[in-house]
């Protein structure tokens, strides 16, 4: 099981700390699993498989890697997909990304995601109402939509981690019917 301090310590790495070098396939998916086994419940295994990314590119969710390498740009693309998809259908996934990245440059879109779900984790894990981070467009429907999306991930997050710690509780400490 994972715990509340799991989310509370959760670290999504930064465009600057994503590898500068391109990465092939099974770089990529031990980079992503090891980073995001959090997101993941019990019963659903690794949160990515190499599967799933040809799928994604195939469906033209992320760009087709460069003679079987993949580069930053992929690899952040990849990190969102996987959280996302924690919540959203695949074509709402695509929308959410083609909304940010028109508006705002992949560094700029992808590090504020980061910090806005870290944020987002924090507050709620800690039972605090959520305090957003800062941006440039204060007010505009673009970071509304993107604050909203990533404060549901972390709701779903925190519910499904609440849940889980119940039902494991139940299960230790079964109610005798006697």
């Amino acid at each position: 099981m994972k715990d509340e301090q799991g989310f509370l310590g959760f670290h999504c790495p930064r465009w600057q700390e994503l590898p500068d070098m391109d990465l092939y396939m099974d770089q990529v998916v031990t980079l992503l699993n090891s980073s995001l086994q959090l997101f993941t419940q019990p019963h659903q295994g690794k949160p990515i498989t190499s599967t799933m990314i040809n799928n994604y590119v195939k469906h033209g969710i992320v760009n087709a890697p460069i003679k079987k390498r993949y580069m930053k740009r992929h690899v952040a693309y990849l990190f969102v997909v996987c959280i996302l998809k924690t919540v959203y259908s695949m074509e709402e996934i695509s929308n959410l990304i083609s909304v940010q990245v028109e508006k705002y440059p992949q560094d700029q879109a992808y590090d504020y995601f980061c910090a806005e779900l870290e944020c987002c984790l924090t507050c709620i894990f800690s039972h605090k109402k959520v305090r957003h981070i800062p941006s440039d467009d204060e007010g505009s429907a673009i970071v509304d939509l993107i604050r909203n999306t990533i404060q549901s991930i972390a709701y779903t997050a925190y519910v499904r981690e609440t849940l889980q710690e119940r039902l494991l509780k139940v299960n230790e400490h079964p109610v005798d019917d006697k």
